[in-house]
């Protein structure tokens, strides 16, 4: 019998074989055994669903709690211990609890600071959940940057909640993962300037892969996956 884990982990192998995508990940070593809280990016087409197979453990993302509405995808979510953020509710405070909670247990929690999608090259303030986590726990934060290159992404409109909107996927090609060093946030420091010295942090990981994307082979050149 197949755990949610396991189920999920093929689905996702088979979806990367299928459309032929890999990902070029760079710093796996400078990721610590034990919990931490991994920030990333929230860049367009670009999702880390590879993320759980760079990782030793199982990660708990903190997610939209409208993804867990989606037929089969949100009951995998629930099953595998993904946390729902209920964001603008009174229910708001219960995935920082939910997932500190995780974090005492030795777990790890995957964390978009931005709170949404931002198009590559802007920038907006992020959310002060990741430096809060951090302090209340112990725990390091490992920054990541994610990069997809344009002509990789595929727009797309669509349907949400009742409202439609548009976006980007990625549905082939390369990825790009870039690890940054285990940081600390200062324990007596305002959490909006740590949270954008984290940002910080995150942004240059992003410019460093995409000027490494623009030097990497094209896929055919270079067939052999990267994970």
């Amino acid at each position: 019998m197949f755990t949610p884990v396991e189920i999920s982990r093929f689905v996702l192998r088979s979806y990367f074989t299928v459309m032929h995508r890999s990902v070029d990940v760079k710093g796996k070593g400078l990721l610590p055994d034990g919990p931490k809280i991994i920030a990333m990016n929230h860049t367009p087409g670009c999702d880390p669903l590879y993320l759980p197979f760079v990782l030793k453990d199982t990660p708990h993302f903190l997610l939209q709690d409208g993804t867990f509405t989606i037929p089969v995808i949100g009951a995998l979510l629930k099953q595998t211990g993904q946390i729902p953020v209920y964001r603008g509710t009174e229910r708001a405070r219960e995935a920082i609890t939910q997932a500190c909670s995780v974090l005492r247990d030795g777990g790890t929690i995957a964390v978009f600071p931005e709170g949404r999608d931002v198009e590559y090259g802007t920038r907006i303030p992020a959310k002060t959940g990741v430096v809060r986590m951090a302090l209340e726990t112990g725990v390091p934060v490992i920054p990541i940057g994610l990069f997809a290159p344009a002509h990789s992404l595929t727009t797309l409109r669509f349907h949400w909640q009742g409202s439609e909107r548009s976006g980007a996927w990625q549905f082939s090609g390369r990825s790009y993962m870039r690890i940054g060093i285990p940081w600390f946030p200062g324990s007596h420091s305002d959490v909006h300037a740590e949270t954008e010295e984290l940002m910080n942090r995150i942004y240059s990981l992003v410019l460093e892969a995409e000027r490494e994307s623009q030097c990497a082979s094209h896929t055919f050149l270079n067939p052999i996956r990267q994970w």
